[in-house]
């Protein structure tokens, strides 16, 4: 059996409210946006905001969550090698945090928060699958720890799309996409040429 009506109802507020305010962070900004601001952008009250979230901060958890269940969707069965899957990790994280640059920086402060839990974890989570992944197919080095590589990878995304013009430079998203996965998957080591032995 389903759940009942109420169970529904309160979902539906839920919803609602997380609803509401992604929009107005996508508008203003995370720190301009009041729990007044949400609560008549959702035509709820305050009391009824703290049944759904402890704090404003939660709604940060939330998205957290909801992007690491649509990570995790993208990447169902995924047959395709490291560089398609971090492409994809990259391409959609971009997506989300260039919609909403105030809200990325907000929610990088909470994955790197020492005491970073629950809903950050399991957007850390899907990262670490796929760098798992790709040390098991041997497409990435072993001597990296998953969870650094995923932190490395969510912190960057979060600094690079989050800042206007993107990543500092005048590059399009689709640049900054390019430069980025090339930097996390080669490093920055310009290696030296090779020198060609010839017989004397």
């Amino acid at each position: 059996m389903g759940p009942g009506r109420r169970e529904r109802k309160k979902a539906r507020t839920r919803a609602e409210i997380f609803a509401a305010a992604m929009a107005l962070f996508g508008e203003r900004g995370f720190e301009a946006v009041t729990l007044e601001q949400i609560c008549a952008a959702a035509d709820v009250a305050k009391g009824t905001f703290f049944l759904h979230f402890p704090s404003k901060a939660a709604l940060l958890r939330e998205w957290s969550r909801e992007l690491a269940r649509e990570l995790a969707g993208a990447l169902h069965d995924s047959r395709g090698s490291s560089l398609a899957e971090y492409r994809t990790l990259v391409e959609r994280l971009g997506e989300h945090w260039r919609r909403r640059p105030d809200a990325a920086r907000a929610l990088l402060r909470e994955l790197l928060a020492p005491e970073a839990a629950g809903a950050t974890n399991e957007l850390r989570g899907v990262v670490e699958d796929v760098v798992r992944r790709g040390q098991q197919r041997g497409e990435l080095r072993r001597n990296v720890p998953a969870p650094l590589a995923a932190e490395i990878l969510l912190t960057s995304c979060a600094a690079a799309f989050s800042r206007s013009p993107y990543g500092g430079t005048d590059a399009g998203p689709e640049q900054v996409r390019n430069e980025l996965l090339h930097a996390l998957l080669h490093g920055l080591h310009e290696p030296k040429p090779r020198l060609k032995w010839r017989p004397s």
